[in-house]
């Protein structure tokens, strides 16, 4: 199960797990809510349930994809290292790392994630087959039928018109459904069997046709589409099917009650659904008349008072039932993996607080020397570093069968040990962060991040520097906790909270080769607020202080950042575009000014044109003039 092991797939693995205890969660509160408002509209409790799946659908993605950037924070920085995307000290190249947001994501290939992820995939594939064959048969059900008679058809557009379904809805009648059955959305067909049009009084198949039509002005076939997709897509969850099983209850009830505000006649309404019972086989992926339970919805008709049920304690016994097995695997994957971890670097000894131990080879490129770590940490598995070095920062590196030269950073110390020819080494090194260099980026000693921070050379003057000029003073766990909103509620909850730290700055700026007088430059050109990932946008463009400043002295102002790197790409100078602001076009759209360059259009050509008398053009038409040739 190697090819199991990408982020994506850890990611999605351990969402999978973390599901089980969700989606019990997310039960039992809609069942809760439900028994509230059982005696409320039908309609309102179909909302809750319709809402209760959506979220159902949304938390594993959104999991996956927190997980996902989770360790794309903490690994992109050495990745983009490997790149050869820093300025540290040389050219840096690093295996991908597996890091991530658990114990997991280095030794996936090992732990029990990847059977989860393998069995998933099987049920899904499985249940789409099924659904598959369900849907083939529904879309042939039309095919075979015929066109209903005319008094049928009548009585249909007649309810169609009080329903307010202005979309055409054809009446067929078909010997392959033994209810009256709604299939298709766009162009929606109601299905008849005939014996539902010579066995039921005129006032009952109006009824019964009036529930179908309702399906159709609901959009329910639609709704029912991606409640099946739901379901394949979190099948092995039972809260799902029970959330799913309320909202088919509720849809009913919903339709049942639009039939009787048309037809008025609850008890002839009543007795019809009588008369179909026992008649219920239809696709699955259609909507029958008869669907859901027949009794409860007929006891509701005539005002019966409702069977006590213990299903919904049932849903909740098993809800708690699998908050606990969700527990379990999760501390089963987490053990297995925390237990490979630990045999992985037993042979290196145990780790002080704030150590990192791993091997090193050394290889000599005349004054400088390449140096390849590889590390490993428990949490973030193992990778290997390479960067070239000046032999001035590695005091004590010299030939020999026993060697200790250093590597020193602000974050902290690289301490090597091992033998060097001059030419060549190997052997064993550790890294120690400085306490108050921690202290001063808000983490704990032993934080991974050091280390980054260390990789990255990032020092205490950069890291001041940046700070005064506003980058890293953001507070958004604070914040995420003062916020009374439920996505915040639910991201609190979760766990999920966005952590763009001082350090995930301060990495991406030094990577990014911003330093503060390029800030400050940016700042002077009229863009003082810029973010870091409008930074690195420019950056990664090449885009200089000197290029926005030579855009806004050339009349062209107020651009949002996302547009002078447009501008940039497109090959505008400052220049060209003062030309064309001389020229009479300041007021130009930036797509406007794009086309121009495209088409060849500077300030000669305009000049050009309006000595031919081709005045207050539109930059469209001096475009048609270049396409043409007349100028």
């Amino acid at each position: 199960m190697s090819g199991m092991a990408s982020p994506a797939a850890v990611a999605t693995a351990w969402a999978l797990v973390n599901f089980l205890w969700q989606g019990a969660i997310i039960g039992l509160a809609t069942g809760g809510v439900l028994t509230l408002l059982e005696r409320r509209k039908a309609s309102l409790r179909y909302l809750v349930a319709v809402g209760a799946l959506l979220v159902m659908a949304v938390l594993p993605a959104i999991t996956a994809v927190r997980l996902a950037q989770s360790a794309n924070r903490r690994t992109a920085p050495l990745a983009t290292a490997a790149a050869g995307l820093t300025e540290v000290s040389g050219k840096v190249q690093a295996a991908p790392i597996t890091a991530g947001n658990s114990a997991s994501f280095q030794s996936f290939g090992g732990s029990l994630l990847p059977w989860v992820l393998a069995l998933w995939l099987a049920g899904v594939a499985v249940l789409s087959l099924y659904h598959l064959a369900g849907w083939r048969l529904a879309w042939r059900l039309p095919r075979n039928s015929r066109p209903a008679g005319q008094a049928a058809v009548a009585l249909a557009s007649h309810l169609s018109r009080r329903l307010g379904i202005r979309r055409a809805v054809a009446l067929l009648e078909s010997s392959a459904v033994a209810v009256p059955t709604v299939i298709g959305w766009l162009r929606p067909v109601v299905l008849v069997p005939a014996s539902a049009l010579t066995g039921l009084s005129p006032a009952q198949l109006e009824a019964i046709l009036a529930h179908e039509l309702a399906h159709v002005r609901r959009h329910d076939y639609l709704i029912n589409l991606l409640q099946t997709a739901i379901e394949t897509l979190l099948f092995y969850h039972p809260a799902v099917w029970w959330v799913s099983a309320q909202i088919r209850r509720e849809r009913e009830n919903c339709c049942d009650d639009l039939a009787v505000a048309v037809c008025g006649d609850r008890l002839s309404y009543a007795r019809a659904l009588v008369d179909l019972e026992g008649l219920r086989t239809s696709p699955r992926l259609a909507l029958a008349a008869s669907g859901g339970s027949l009794t409860e919805r007929v006891r509701r008709l005539v005002g019966a008072p409702g069977r006590s049920s213990r299903r919904f304690w049932a849903a909740g016994l098993l809800a708690m039932a699998l908050l606990s097995a969700g527990a379990a695997v999760q501390l089963a994957c987490s053990r297995v993996t925390v237990k490979e971890t630990r045999g992985a670097i037993a042979t290196e000894g145990p780790h002080e607080p704030g150590t990192w131990k791993g091997r090193w080879k050394a290889q000599s490129e005349g004054n400088d020397v390449r140096i390849e770590m590889a590390f490993r940490k428990s949490g973030w598995g193992s990778w290997t570093s390479v960067d070239d070095y000046s032999r001035q920062e590695l005091p004590g590196l010299a030939a020999g069968s026993d060697v200790s030269f250093e590597l020193r950073r602000d974050a902290g110390i690289f301490r090597f040990r091992g033998s060097f020819d001059g030419q060549q080494g190997r052997g064993n090194f550790t890294f120690t962060g400085d306490p108050p260099y921690a202290k001063m980026m808000g983490l704990s000693r032993s934080n991974e991040r050091i280390l980054e921070l260390a990789i990255q050379n990032v020092s205490f003057d950069f890291a001041r520097e940046m700070r005064e000029l506003g980058f890293g003073n953001r507070e958004p766990q604070r914040a995420a906790h003062r916020d009374r909103s439920p996505l915040a509620f639910i991201h609190r909850l979760l766990g999920l909270q966005h952590r763009d730290s001082i350090v995930d700055e301060l990495v991406q700026l030094r990577i990014n080769r911003i330093t503060a007088e390029y800030v400050r430059g940016m700042k002077e050109a009229g863009y003082p607020h810029l973010q870091t990932w409008q930074l690195v946008d420019f950056r990664s463009h090449d885009i200089e202080p000197g290029y926005v400043k030579g855009l806004r002295e050339s009349g062209y102002q107020g651009l949002i950042p996302e547009r002078i790197v447009e501008l940039h790409t497109h090959g505008i100078t400052p220049e060209w575009l003062r030309g064309i602001v001389e020229a009479g076009y300041a007021n130009a759209a930036p797509d406007q000014i794009i086309s121009m360059h495209t088409n060849a259009i500077d300030a000669d050509f305009i000049r050009r044109a309006q000595i031919q008398g081709h005045q207050g053009l539109r930059p469209e038409e001096l475009i048609s003039l270049r396409a043409r040739g007349k100028v």
